[in-house]
């Protein structure tokens, strides 16, 4: 849409009133400008409407006609001549002139300023352009949903509705191999890929026997997929060459992708063959498989999460459906102890695996475990997924991922082979404490605890358990009597500490009091 003098006659306000040239009101005005020179033309660059009082236009019938095939030869869409500021009428050589041109002739009362006229066409312009790019933003969506879903004609069918044109697919040797909404005649066809062959930087323009055209080449990088038209009754608007160009682009992804799955299912095949061949296995081809899953720094992390393996295959399932609803590849196995592994990208931490694992019943959620595990590079993905199997061993049911950067101090007892070597190193150091605190009423078992996570330090070690620092000290030397054991051995102190949080009694936090204030006759 462009504004038209049509448009600005019909302005009741301005009380504009048509002198001559009546049939030429929809020629579309570019600029207002207001001049009185005899000649304006050598500044003048086509399109536009041209204001006058009269002052310095020629007196004779002669001149007044040369002055208007002048700005007919500019291509000046339209005189608007002020009527009452050097004269009360218009002269009749000018009337004649511009209906003998064929010139737009128009009379502006007295009351209506130039610039109310220039103003009325230059806010026109731009609500127009406001809703052009209106026009455009939601047209975008519409082209990019027409290629998602119907491929590239329905994305044909998009533009070429957005456009008011013919939307032309040809091949890259300018071949016509889809229109729409419907196939044009040969001539078109026909002058539509002479321009395809005739593209230079991307682009190239023409005329058909229906009107202009317009043609894109779609190209990555140095592959010509073919060439996309456009074929309309009207000059291409700028708008028009923004949906051009962004189906070109939604066309070269699509040409794009097969590509890139092909390449990857090739990587695969072959890989798989060598396999099945008795080679050995490819390590590097395999880690250029598993590249995808990576972030933009190359590295992954691996997700493990144990669950019964009966229902390992629908949680593989659900996983992948999420990584592919959030568009990412899915690298997602079943081990053969019933564990899930999965890839995800370096950056990825436990908020984002939690929402891979949204959705799920409540049920079998709070039955998993759930370990991440730091950054590694695909070739170490072994290694990484060990890492991540111990932090899901230290996970709690149910709980949110553990990071496996955060594992310090639990995954020795989270490894099972580990955990067993402790807990009958507890049943040896710990459980004849538990039976003298039984016995005796004492808190041997707290007491050893606080002294040992305290590194023997008496004042904060008593304050842990909320007694004076001579009842712990009489505490400890009571356990060295009962373990023979040296507390002055580091080695010592780490494998009873190791001991009581392995025993189901350290774990606990035992029977830690805090009472009311120290007493030097707590029991021992």
């Amino acid at each position: 849409m462009a504004v038209t003098l049509r448009w600005l006659v019909g302005r009741r306000h301005l009380g504009l009133t048509v002198v001559a040239g009546a049939d030429r009101l929809d020629r579309e005005i570019g600029y207002v400008i207001t001049t009185e020179l005899a000649d304006p033309t050598p500044w003048l660059g086509g399109g536009e409407m041209v204001l006058v009082t009269g002052l310095g236009l020629p007196q004779s019938d002669d001149d007044l006609d040369a002055y208007v095939a002048r700005l007919v030869d500019r291509d000046v869409v339209g005189i608007g001549f002020g009527v009452g500021v050097s004269t009360d009428t218009i002269p009749r050589g000018l009337v004649r002139a511009a209906r003998n041109r064929g010139l737009p002739l128009i009379a502006v009362p007295l009351p209506t300023p130039f610039l109310a006229v220039a103003k009325a066409v230059s806010q026109r312009a731009e609500t127009l352009r406001d809703r052009a790019q209106e026009a455009t933003a939601r047209a975008q969506p519409r082209l990019t949903r027409a290629a998602a879903v119907g491929g590239r004609s329905a994305l044909l069918t998009e533009l070429a509705k957005a456009c008011d044109g013919t939307a032309i697919l040809l091949d890259p040797h300018g071949r016509t191999v889809d229109s729409r909404p419907a196939l044009p005649g040969p001539d078109v066809l026909g002058a539509v890929g002479e321009l395809a062959r005739r593209v230079s930087f991307g682009l190239a323009a023409g005329t058909t026997s229906t009107g202009p055209a317009v043609v894109h080449t779609i190209r990555v990088g140095e592959r010509t997929h073919g060439y996309l038209a456009l074929v309309s009754p009207h000059e291409p608007r700028p708008t028009d060459h923004v949906l051009i160009g962004h189906a070109n682009s939604l066309l070269a992804l699509d040409f794009e992708k097969p590509r890139r799955v092909d390449e990857s299912a090739t990587r695969v095949n072959g890989t798989a063959l060598g396999l099945a061949l008795g080679d050995a296995a490819d390590v590097d081809g395999i880690h250029r498989v598993l590249a995808p899953a990576a972030d933009h720094s190359g590295r992954i992390r691996v997700l493990v999460i144990l669950t019964e393996p009966e229902g390992a295959p629908a949680l593989a399932g659900h996983v992948e459906q999420a990584l592919r609803s959030a568009s990412r590849p899915p690298f997602v196995t079943v081990r053969p102890d019933g564990s899930v592994v999965v890839l995800l990208r370096a950056d990825d931490d436990p908020t984002t695996t939690a929402v891979l694992l949204g959705g799920l019943p409540v049920g079998v959620r709070r039955r998993l475990r759930v370990g991440l595990s730091t950054p590694a590079v695909p070739a170490d993905v072994a290694a990484a997924a060990a890492v991540a199997r111990t932090a899901a061993e230290a996970a709690r049911p149910g709980a949110a991922p553990t990071d496996a950067a955060k594992l310090a101090g639990h995954s020795l007892l989270s490894m099972p082979a580990t955990a067993d070597a402790l807990t009958q190193l507890g049943t040896v150091y710990v459980t004849p404490l538990v039976a003298h605190d039984a016995a005796h009423g004492t808190d041997l078992v707290a007491s050893l605890r606080a002294y040992l996570e305290g590194h023997g330090q008496w004042e904060t070690a008593a304050a842990m358990i909320g007694v004076h620092r001579h009842t712990l000290r009489a505490r400890i030397d009571r356990i060295r009597e009962l373990l023979d054991v040296d507390l002055d051995s580091a080695r010592v102190r780490a494998e009873l500490l190791l001991a009581v949080l392995a025993h189901r009694g350290g774990t606990s936090g035992a029977t830690s009091r805090r009472a009311s204030g120290p007493s030097p006759t707590t029991p021992l």
